[in-house]
């Protein structure tokens, strides 16, 4: 045994790489498996407006484009509410948006546009690994902190299409590893590295420019402590700031006419955003905002539930390893850093739970602590297998492992619906208390699914019982394959009193029950005082189910209209 882990460890390189370009080819092969999610087309117009005044400054406002060759319009960034979401990490696939594509163009850019945030996400497992073994002093600590992040159900299905939130969450560790280095090394080279990705993370989320201040601050103290205060040291430091600075303003269009106003804009739609009018499904009633607690409640319902313990350990290992250090008057390489993190967690857990500002669809807004959080599990790892020995420090890594092995089973099986993943915590009857696919993610997968098993010459005519479902479906369609495509044909929902030929209803089960929530409370978000005929007594033609729950269906409309 003793010998077969010698082995290991000299090829511990070649095991690690190995691990990367597997994960990365084999999330890069089931990128096509994931449908069009509701913001995507926000965000690649943000992108095209970005783009289109880099063009304008060059060449003119004249030769701006207005649009993609799929015909997304772009908007002057002054009539772009969504200027605070950045898109400067996407701009290396700004050719994407001008190509010139024979067929299928709306599809092949959101197959481009996915596996680009794949491999943003990958970056960021990767980085997470590098973190990890430094701190935890052993390459396995770092595959460990990797793999938790990328069998992490919900992180692996999101990490191919939300280019928000996970895009945050992939940046954040990139710059955080970064901060890490810099601090450690004290080199030019990776202050720069550093600005560089703390202002493209800020540029996508205000948030990061916190952790950019955090670990300026530790910088500051750890030359402080280690007595390394130098012109050159301070000249490090000032490069960092100085570079942050410059690279944020010249990724960030919408600031350059009115860089005031355009932070104030920002820093007001990242703590509270009040701009979106809609209304959260949570524990089986609406709310607006959530309450304190809603947050916690969905990181405990989300996460795979060993690894969850493991935060909280992590939080618990790291105040103890502080006290300790304190105790003896000597802190260890490492303490600051799990500190940095569990500082940063409660900063934003107390924000939103005492602020309470609007949040949505789950606790997506703060995926960005995802990354700090998994270090601290690791960390935890690494306390407890590190004070055991024999058969119960065997047991405890088999507990891992039996966890990671779970996490793969639950991939697989669910697959490609892990996006809706709730862990045991939530309850049998999750389907009831917590949404499902907000996103409209799963309405390709259905209708190809409904397209399969009609095999009808015929085009199928669809529509959708309300506005929001609609606007999913009509994604759906847009991005479906051609030979899929030309044979469903999209309509308008029928008005009260009109014949109804159309032959199948889509229905997202978790809008449903906002809608009838909102009509006992008189609330319009959904609702809005519709009445559509309840699909109640027609058969399910085509369904989605995932977690045991059915939450996406498409209903039979076609016996109703052969009655009436």
């Amino acid at each position: 045994m003793k010998k077969t882990w010698e082995k290991i460890e000299k090829k511990s390189r070649v095991i690690v790489i190995g691990l990367f370009i597997l994960m990365t080819l084999l999330g890069l092969l089931v990128t096509p498996d994931y449908g069009m999610p509701w913001d995507e087309l926000l965000e690649i117009r943000t992108l095209g407006s970005n783009v289109r005044e880099y063009v304008g400054l060059f060449k003119g406002e004249r030769e701006e484009p207005t649009r993609s060759t799929t015909g997304i319009a772009f908007p002057d960034y002054k009539e772009n509410v969504d200027m605070d979401h950045g898109q400067s990490v996407y701009y290396p696939l700004a050719p994407a948006l001008f190509a010139k594509y024979e067929t299928g163009g709306p599809r092949t850019l959101m197959l481009i546009w996915h596996a680009y945030t794949f491999l943003i996400f990958m970056a960021g497992v990767i980085a997470l690994y590098f973190i990890c073994k430094f701190l935890a002093g052993d390459w396995k600590y770092g595959v460990l902190g990797s793999l938790f992040l990328y069998l992490s159900p919900r992180f692996f299905a999101e990490g191919h299409y939300n280019s928000k939130d996970v895009v945050a969450l992939a940046l954040g560790i990139i710059c955080l590893a970064l901060g890490i280095k810099m601090i450690e090394s004290k080199r030019f080279v990776f202050a720069v590295l550093f600005a560089l990705v703390a202002a493209i993370a800020t540029n996508m989320r205000m948030n990061a420019v916190f952790l950019f201040g955090l670990l300026g601050i530790l910088y500051l103290v750890h030359l402080s402590v280690k007595k390394q205060w130098s012109k050159r040291n301070f000249a490090v430091g000032l490069t960092a700031v100085l570079s942050f600075l410059g690279i944020y303003y010249l990724i960030s269009p919408a600031a350059w006419r009115a860089p005031l106003q355009f932070i104030g804009y920002v820093f007001a739609r990242s703590t509270n955003f009040e701009d979106w009018g809609g209304i959260v499904f949570f524990q089986g009633t609406i709310h607006r905002p959530v309450p304190w607690y809603y947050i916690p409640v969905m990181i405990a319902v989300t996460t795979p539930i060993l690894i969850l313990l493991l935060v909280i350990a992590g939080h618990a290992t790291s105040i103890l390893q502080l006290i300790q250090d304190i105790r003896k008057r000597e802190f260890s390489k490492t303490t600051p850093y799990y500190i940095l993190c569990v500082f940063y967690i409660m900063a934003f857990l107390l924000f939103t739970m005492i602020k309470l500002p609007i949040l949505y669809n789950s606790w997506r807004h703060l995926f960005f602590l995802y990354g700090p959080m998994l270090i601290l599990a690791v960390g935890a790892v690494r306390a407890i297998v590190s004070r055991l020995k024999g058969k119960v420090k065997a047991v405890s890594i088999g507990v891992v492992g039996v966890q990671l092995l779970a996490c793969i089973l639950i991939i697989i099986i669910s697959h490609p619906f892990q996006y809706v993943y709730l862990n045991a915590l939530a309850g049998p009857e999750a389907g009831e208390n917590y949404e499902y696919d907000y996103w409209n993610v799963s309405q390709v997968k259905l209708l190809m699914k409904l397209i399969d098993k009609e095999n009808s010459d015929e085009p199928l005519k669809i529509y959708a019982i309300d506005w929001y479902t609609a606007d999913g479906l009509e994604k759906a369609i847009r991005v479906l394959p051609e030979s899929y495509k030309k044979r469903i044909t999209l309509y308008n929902a029928p008005s009260e009193g009109s014949s109804n030929t159309v032959d199948f209803m889509m229905v997202n089960n978790s809008v449903r029950q906002i809608a009838e929530l909102e009509r006992e409370y008189g609330v319009n978000w959904i609702y809005y005082g519709r009445e559509y005929a309840e699909p109640i007594d027609q058969p399910i033609a085509a369904s989605i189910t995932a977690f045991g729950s059915e939450y996406m269906m498409i209903y039979d409309m076609r016996e109703r209209s052969d009655a009436s």
